[in-house]
């Protein structure tokens, strides 16, 4: 059972008992006290409640020698171990956009313009793997956790002992196959977070030395005995698991799914708290697992829990303590590439990818936040699941070794999505994407809208190098749909208009695209009046876009133009032109108020412009114009804009 009432007397023997040793530990750096152990629990936010405990630990001078950490509590204990100061791992979960990284959301400007306009019209998405519906192993690959990892834990990149950081260090995770507990006291320290912290169905399982590793707390969330076996000769422990709730207490689907998850836990918890010779455990009701936005009130629970365990804690002046060395081989701000080794599988063109990607030859300087800024942009493709490196100290002693490791996963998925708008009323929108099914790098997407407009259409698109500055493809694609005639009165007329294109452009970066397109579209009514019009057609197309987020944007611009020549064989026939404009400014004026400017200018010439394009004079709900070429392919449901209209 814990044991607080043994901190009084532990304070009294930090300073007395000089001849008190450690027994068979790394850490014993002085024969002069005993060695202090510190197990933290998982619990998600909850976690962030060890940073006030250790904040009084040290503020009583406590000096810590030994850390052992699950989940939440292997991250702040890693941390801590490497040497981390407080007020640096409290600014980073603070700064963290934990909203983005729990869902693994892709920042948009390193999205393609083309994955902007096509992904952002779903709501909901499924995995395809070889063509079928899958369910993925946990909600999240984890990317922008493990980015985080890697960038915190950048000066002990090279450290593969964690015996031998500044205090030695173990982290559990779960051998999902087994159900065992696994300590980790070597390998990548990043590497070894997330496993650690892997939450099942929430985060995929992560692999290290052929075993699948999910979040620790399944197997031993309070890792007091590793702290012990550590060699510590006293162990506190910071605990902030989940007690079970009562009866009455189960409301909800997912009360009783925590529940089936704390009752796994509540033994091994009993056992681990045996080892604990003081036990904080900081108050956790009132807030969630996921409440990271709370992070100053965790901490000042964990400060409130730890001052309360030992009378008078807190109220004397702060002790100081000795800083922790900082080891010869941890690294700097930036690291000289000495070699880059590419370890990937199944495809030749992969290596090469990635290199020209990464933008780094031997003897390149280079930091954590660029390395993992290009690795992000490598899995914004959608042709990867999680791209990882690992630096290993040059025997040559030129740099570093950087090993990339990529995992080939083209990010195939099925979408449906649901709008109203006041053109077109409602309808749905049933959408793939796969890639790489022609050729390596490419992208397919069939389109099914249904509605008061029913459209089928697939594109093409392909860019030279996956990322190259060219970019081309084709489009093709049926719809059916009522258009009120300019001159006509009565019922609308409905219209089928098949169409065939083909373009090909300049991409600059990843949110602009300049080009030209050949189009063949044939168009038939249903009344005999109206001859099927065949029409050949050549536009110029810009298409340009930076907005910060789709839903209500606080910042940049959407800007579409086209010019369009053609020619039909209408009554009368000979060339017509359409030119167009359509654009959005977003500026913010403040935290909560955002300026947007909207635009949509158009002009038509040539007596042959084809009837189903031209200024309905009742548009209520039916289509106002033609949409430009640039939002049919790309915006087949994008909103209504103000229009000048197109006028022959």
């Amino acid at each position: 059972m814990a044991r607080n009432w043994i901190v009084p007397i532990a304070t009294a023997l930090i300073a007395v008992a000089p001849g008190v040793a450690a027994q068979s530990t790394p850490a014993a750096t002085s024969s002069a006290r005993p060695v202090i152990g510190l197990a933290l629990s998982g619990g998600g936010a909850k976690g962030l409640a060890h940073i006030g405990v250790l904040r009084v630990l040290e503020a009583e001078g406590i000096a810590i020698d030994v850390v052992a950490g699950t989940s939440m509590g292997g991250v702040i204990g890693g941390l801590y171990a490497m040497g981390t100061s407080l007020d640096s791992i409290q600014s980073l979960m603070e700064s963290a956009d934990w909203g983005s990284i729990l869902v693994d959301q892709v920042e948009r400007d390193r999205r393609f313009l083309h994955q902007r306009r096509f992904d952002e019209r779903t709501v909901l998405t499924l995995p395809l793997e070889n063509g079928k519906i899958t369910l993925p192993s946990g909600a999240i690959v984890g990317s922008n956790i493990y980015r985080l990892l890697e960038q915190a834990t950048w000066p002990a990149a090279t450290t593969r002992n964690f015996l031998e950081l500044p205090r030695p260090f173990i982290a559990v995770a779960t051998d999902i196959e087994t159900g065992a507990a696994v300590t980790l006291s070597s390998g990548v320290l990043a590497e070894v977070m997330r496993a650690s912290a892997g939450v099942p169905g929430a985060l995929e399982p992560f692999e290290i030395d052929g075993r699948f590793l999910v979040d620790g707390a399944l197997s031993r969330n309070l890792p007091a005995s590793d702290a012990r076996a550590l060699g510590a000769d006293m162990v506190i422990c910071s605990d902030v698991s989940d007690p079970l709730d009562s009866a009455e207490e189960l409301e909800s689907f997912f009360d009783v799914l925590n529940q089936v998850l704390t009752l796994s836990m509540v033994e091994a918890a009993a056992e681990q708290r045996a080892f604990c010779d003081v036990l904080i455990s900081p108050d956790i009701e009132g807030l969630s697992t996921l409440s990271f936005d709370q992070s100053q009130e965790w901490i000042a629970r964990g400060i409130a829990a730890a001052q309360n365990i030992v009378p008078g804690l807190g109220s004397t002046p702060p002790a100081s303590i000795d800083a922790v060395a900082r080891p010869a081989d941890f690294l700097g701000d930036s690291v000289r590439i000495a070699r880059i080794d590419i370890q990937s599988c199944c495809r030749d063109q992969i290596p090469k990818f990635v290199r020209d990607e990464l933008q780094l030859r031997p003897g390149d300087y280079i930091g954590p936040y660029q390395l993992g800024s290009r690795l992000s942009d490598i899995e914004a493709t959608g042709l990867f699941g999680l791209v990882r490196y690992r630096l290993d100290a040059s025997p040559a002693g030129d740099g570093v070794i950087l090993t990339i490791h990529v995992q080939e996963r083209a990010r195939d998925r099925l979408g449906v999505g649901i709008r109203y708008d006041d053109e077109r009323r409602a309808a749905l929108l049933f959408t793939t994407t796969r890639h790489n099914l022609v050729r390596y790098g490419s992208v397919t997407r069939l389109d099914l809208r249904v509605g008061e407009e029913t459209r089928v259409g697939g594109t093409y698109l392909r860019r030279y190098g996956v990322t190259g500055r060219f970019e081309g493809g084709s489009s093709l694609s049926w719809s059916q749909s009522l258009i009120r005639l300019p001159d006509g009165a009565g019922d609308a007329t409905e219209f089928e208009v098949a169409e065939f294109s083909t373009f090909l452009g300049l991409v600059a970066g990843r949110a602009l695209f300049l080009g030209l397109e050949v189009a063949v579209e044939r168009a038939a009514a249903d009344v005999d009046s109206i001859p099927t019009l065949n029409i050949l057609s050549v536009s110029g197309v810009l298409d340009h876009e930076t907005l910060d987020r789709i839903d209500f944007p606080r910042s940049g611009v959407d800007l579409t133009a086209e010019w369009e020549w053609g020619t039909t064989n209408a009554p009368g026939s000979g060339a017509f032109s359409v030119a167009s404009v359509d654009a959005r400014y977003f500026v913010p004026l403040s935290h909560e108020v955002t300026l947007e400017a909207n635009v949509f200018a158009g002009a038509a010439n040539g007596t042959a412009l084809p009837i189903h394009r031209r200024l309905p004079p009742h548009p209520a709900h039916l289509p106002r114009h033609r949409p430009s070429r640039s939002q049919r392919h790309l915006r087949p449901s994008s909103p209504p804009r103000p229009t000048l209209g197109f006028r022959p």
